[in-house]
């Protein structure tokens, strides 16, 4: 029977979990990983592909346009479109400083968080989180990363713009009977195939990362050498896709559900801290026409995310100790683990 290594992977993980976590429990260690965790973002979700467009009743469109004429559906396509146009060509500046303004600090992010990913990685290899000299020894490779990331995300747009143009074009031209349903079959083809490569391409880059930290490559070398290993070894793989979909399922429960009791708790502490406030004379909503309560709820907002990622910092160490070792035994035994000094035994006299 053949040895799965992803499953065989998993008490290893729990182990390694617990010795960096628990053994002994490090406080400002938790802090540390939830820091990096926050700016990486995710947490080991996924696409949700809960709602689907076909199972919908599109047979009812049929209604909409009986009750219109082609004239007044028409007059009202034009008539949208022209002011759109004129709303666009009055504030074109200004669109355009917002469009680069968001951009940039989406890029800016989206940096930071390749970088952390290598940065997790170490962590979790060394047991020993360190988060400026680690992001000093990984801009390179984050920035590697990130143009590869982002290279992916650019052709993965340019595919569903691609997809959206035939029937863009026809309603710009008035023809309103481009927005049923079925003339967007195609964006719905391209648009799910994307997710189901981009989700595999990242699996793959998801274990190079290791690789180009400690066999010292670039991240397109890596991913090659991953995917030639995975060429010659498929079905450990498929295991290996199919036990983390599951693992993730059950993580990302867990995680809801540690997630909901927090939230329920704070909004418990807000109820009461308010009633507090009210009975003491104080009120919220008059201070300063609402700029204050507002930057004070935005700021409770980024403490309860931090609280959230804090307590379900073991899910993502856990999920990436998991793709480590499989890695280790999968790959190449290139992932120097840290292990912990056994305790001398006392001598008895």
């Amino acid at each position: 029977m053949t040895d799965w290594i992803a499953w065989a992977a998993i008490e290893g993980a729990l182990t390694k979990t617990k010795q960096m976590l628990f053994e002994p429990f490090d406080l400002t260690k938790w802090v540390k990983l939830a820091i990096i965790l926050l700016f990486i973002g995710g947490g080991g979700g996924g696409y949700d592909f809960s709602s689907n467009p076909f199972n919908s009743n599109f047979g009812d469109f049929g209604d909409f346009g009986d009750s219109y004429s082609d004239v007044e559906l028409d007059a009202f396509v034009k008539e949208t479109v022209s002011e759109v146009s004129v709303f666009v060509h009055q504030y074109m500046t200004y669109i355009v400083l917002a469009v680069l303004a968001i951009l940039l600090v989406t890029a800016l992010f989206s940096y930071i968080s390749n970088v952390l990913q290598f940065v997790f990685v170490e962590s979790v290899v060394r047991n020993h989180v360190t988060i400026r000299a680690y992001i000093k020894n990984n801009l390179g490779n984050g920035l590697r990363l990130f143009i590869l990331n982002w290279t992916l995300g650019i052709i993965f747009l340019i595919a569903i713009i691609l997809s959206l143009l035939p029937a863009l074009s026809a309603v710009l031209d008035g023809d309103v009977s481009a927005l049923f349903f079925r003339s967007f079959i195609l964006f719905f083809v391209v648009f799910v195939l994307g997710i189901i490569i981009l989700e595999i391409i990242g699996s793959f880059i998801n274990l190079a990362i290791p690789v180009m930290l400690y066999e010292n490559v670039g991240v397109l070398k890596a991913l090659s050498k991953v995917i030639s290993t995975a060429m010659h070894s498929i079905p450990q793989v498929l295991v290996y896709w199919i036990i983390r979909g599951v693992i993730g399922i059950i993580v990302n429960i867990a995680a809801a559900i540690i997630s909901l009791i927090i939230v329920l708790i704070a909004v418990l502490i807000g109820i009461a801290v308010y009633m507090i406030l009210t009975l003491l004379g104080f009120s919220l909503f008059d201070m300063a026409h609402l700029l204050m309560p507002g930057l004070f709820f935005f700021a409770c907002m980024l403490v309860l995310a931090f609280i959230i990622r804090l307590a379900t910092v073991p899910f993502p160490v856990f999920m990436k100790y998991h793709a480590l070792l499989f890695l280790r035994n999968w790959y190449a035994d290139i992932v120097p683990f840290w292990e912990p000094v056994p305790k001398p035994v006392p001598e008895h006299e």
